[in-house]
């Protein structure tokens, strides 16, 4: 049995058991289930549908502007095209090596090198991150009572906290690039390039777009949310999903089944919905970003060919230089 097909039966039997654990603790009613599903307005989930493809191609734009910024050329509809493909191909793999297939589709088009494709991909993530990180800590002060009833200056923490974690992160790196002795050090170079896109003056624009790409997808969260007669504001669906992101990172279930589902359960009944509700919500929410826009990757696959085996071997690849650099220095 090879790593990664143990590493997955590994995630199955995780999910399996969280999900055995949160439906022994709750008091789930079967019925009330099948009802919320009899009684689901149609009309504003297959709205919703529209989102995973608008939150994506706003994110496959911001990827483009940091490939433009590094100084190449890519267009956006190749972007767009890279980003909808990688997207199918992370979810159906273990080890999330979707990102890989985005550098590959990158310097197949890019007279670019390696490293400097790889680079646009993690600045790229520094900006996902950044926002679960902000959001997830906000949701933690608010919901943990440390910043009750308060949830603005919450998330004016949140975001404090990280940037200024982002600030200090780019004064020791740069610093550290002073020493003789690491100022040629590749890792510290890269991680401190990806850093810098992310807080100098092309920041404002790439947050700006990533501000509206969380913003879509938070929109389409509420209509899943109105889908199930539940109405929510966006402030608190984005935190709510900032935790739940945040949990669901760890590698202890497949596809943050599991994890999604208990965090979930946890978090609406800070506003008295039901665990029927927020499972059913949960499973919509998964239909409508994982499966339906796994399916619409998929199409672009099917037009952009790309190997999965090329994919892993660009992986271990990927993996064998970071380890060799760490042996070296």
């Amino acid at each position: 049995m090879g790593k990664q097909t143990r590493s997955l039966l590994i995630k199955l039997l995780g999910s399996a058991l969280i999900l055995f654990i949160l439906f022994r603790l709750i008091d789930f009613d079967k019925a009330e289930f099948v009802e919320i599903l009899k009684q689901m307005n149609l009309k504003y989930y297959l709205l919703s549908l529209f989102g995973v493809v608008i939150v994506l191609a706003i994110k496959s734009f911001r990827w483009q502007q940091i490939i433009k910024n590094e100084g190449y050329t890519y267009s956006p509809k190749k972007a767009f095209g890279a980003y909808l493909a990688s997207f199918t191909i992370g979810i159906i793999t273990p080890g999330r090596i979707g990102e890989i297939a985005r550098l590959y589709y990158l310097r197949e088009d890019c007279d670019i090198s390696f490293l400097v494709s790889f680079r646009t991909i993690v600045t790229d993530r520094i900006f996902d991150i950044g926002v679960l990180f902000m959001l997830a800590i906000a949701g933690l002060f608010y919901y943990s009572g440390i910043i009750p009833d308060q949830v603005y200056l919450a998330v004016l923490a949140g975001i404090s906290i990280f940037f200024v974690g982002l600030f200090m992160a780019d004064f020791v790196l740069k610093n550290l690039r002073k020493k003789e002795r690491l100022s040629q050090n590749q890792i510290i170079l890269f991680v401190h390039e990806s850093i810098k896109q992310a807080i100098d003056r092309r920041a404002l624009k790439l947050w700006a777009i990533t501000l509206a790409a969380y913003l879509a997808f938070y929109a389409a969260l509420a209509l899943i949310f109105k889908a199930v007669s539940i109405d929510l504001r966006i402030i608190d669906i984005a935190l709510i999903f900032s935790v739940v992101g945040l949990v669901t990172i760890l590698p202890i279930s497949w596809a943050g089944f599991g994890t999604r589902e208990v965090s979930l359960v946890y978090l609406l009944a800070f506003y008295y919905i039901p665990a029927e509700t927020a499972i059913t919500f949960s499973l919509l929410q998964f239909t409508a970003f994982f499966l339906w826009g796994s399916l619409i990757g998929l199409i672009f696959w099917f037009a952009m060919p790309i190997s999965l085996k090329q994919i892993k071997e660009d992986s271990r690849l990927l993996k064998q230089l970071v380890s060799r650099k760490k042996k070296t220095d």
